[in-house]
């Protein structure tokens, strides 16, 4: 039971007032003196169109959260690999600016994590990124070309997420499909409000089912085009979990400590 009703239920019940006052609508247009549409077979198929519509949008914004999901893992792990390459240096060369490249990882790794969840300016991100090159230049003379080399790609590979990270905050998918699938299914409701489907037990149970999962994966879609939203620095039902950048900030604080203090 557990397996089956995992998720996080905020968007169910956000969407539920909205079946209910559907269902409150129907009963009390059906029971007043207003004029009933007659049943139509093409009100099935504007419902299949909108479908399709859904469908459509739903499909690409899920392709974009798929790609969101693997970015604080990328992220997480070329910290970690700088974070190898400086405990190697501190090991053999005893550099004090590799333990202070520990430190300045962690803080990377807070910076990235608060400003996903506060909205604070990515720019301030990025400056902490570049607090990594003077110590690379202090790196670059004392260690082999390669491992310079692979330090500067595991910054620009950070960097690119970043950067990637608040396009896909900044960016709607097809906006103007989101437009025509939300006012088609406000016309749909309209239409089941106003149309005699038979009798009323019935009709308002499956009007309130078409009408919770209309809303219910219209708010979805709305919810997942942007998967690093956290309104008041909390995650939304279909928000990218950062649970892996958390834990790959503690892990490097806990190596920045043990290093200066050995």
């Amino acid at each position: 039971m557990t397996r089956f009703l995992r998720g996080n239920p905020m968007l169910l019940v956000r969407t539920l007032p909205v079946a209910l006052g559907m269902i409150l609508l129907k009963w009390l247009y059906d029971q007043s003196s207003l004029r009933l549409l007659e049943l139509s077979p093409l009100l099935t198929g504007v419902i299949a169109a909108e479908v399709f519509i859904i469908g459509f949008i739903l499909n690409g914004t899920a392709a974009d959260f798929k790609e969101a999901e693997r970015i604080p893992g990328e992220l997480s792990a070329s910290l970690e690999s700088i974070a190898d390459e400086c405990l190697i240096m501190d090991a053999e060369l005893d550099l004090p600016e590799a333990r202070q490249c520990l430190s300045v990882l962690a803080e990377i790794a807070g910076s990235v994590r608060m400003w996903l969840l506060h909205d604070t300016d990515v720019d301030d991100v990025l400056a902490d990124l570049r607090r990594l090159n003077p110590l690379f230049i202090v790196f670059a003379p004392k260690i082999q070309a390669g491992f310079t080399t692979r330090l500067k790609s595991e910054q620009a590979n950070i960097r690119k997420l970043v950067i990637r990270m608040d396009t896909m905050r900044r960016t709607s998918y097809v906006s103007a499909g989101y437009l025509i699938a939300e006012v088609t299914a406000l016309m749909i409701l309209i239409l089941l409000i106003v149309t005699d489907l038979g009798p009323i037990a019935p009709t308002i149970l499956v009007v309130g089912v078409i009408t919770y999962l209309m809303v219910y994966v219209l708010a979805l879609i709305r919810d997942i085009d942007n998967p690093f939203e956290y309104r008041g620095g909390l995650p939304g039902p279909a928000d990218v979990d950062l649970g892996v950048l958390e834990s790959c900030e503690a892990r490097l604080d806990v190596l920045a400590k043990t290093s200066l203090s050995a």
